[in-house]
């Protein structure tokens, strides 16, 4: 399966970006096989329709599920309306961020877990 996770950097140690829509970076990787690759998210300095660009983009590339440490208002609205699955992650690297979701161990997002336009503040 290709799951998305917001990072902050290119690598499988780079930190979890807690902002979804905002994040620099996306590292898609395939939890089978353990391959990965970075992309810098569209959305990220986009001056509206953040969200939209942003699952847009990672529905293109294939991604199943999303990994990220929060989901605002409009990017929970447009998720709802895909095949993917969000979960939350309090934080650490990529690669343990992957391997808490093959344990089960991270909560799929079943509301949106930040106020309105909370990814616009740094």
């Amino acid at each position: 399966m290709k799951v998305a996770v917001t990072s902050k950097g290119k690598t499988l140690d780079a930190e979890v970006e807690p902002r979804f829509s905002r994040s620099p970076f996306f590292v898609i990787v395939n939890t089978e096989t353990g391959d990965f690759k970075a992309f810098e998210n569209p959305g990220a300095s986009a001056k509206d329709a953040a969200s939209v660009k942003a699952v847009k983009f990672l529905i293109d590339k294939g991604a199943k599920a999303i990994i990220t440490g929060n989901l605002g208002h409009n990017a929970f609205v447009i998720i709802q309306d895909t095949p993917l699955r969000v979960y939350l992650c309090g934080g650490g690297t990529i690669r343990e961020a992957i391997a808490d979701f093959k344990k089960r161990k991270l909560l799929r997002a079943k509301k949106p877990s930040v106020g309105f336009k909370e990814g616009l503040k740094k």
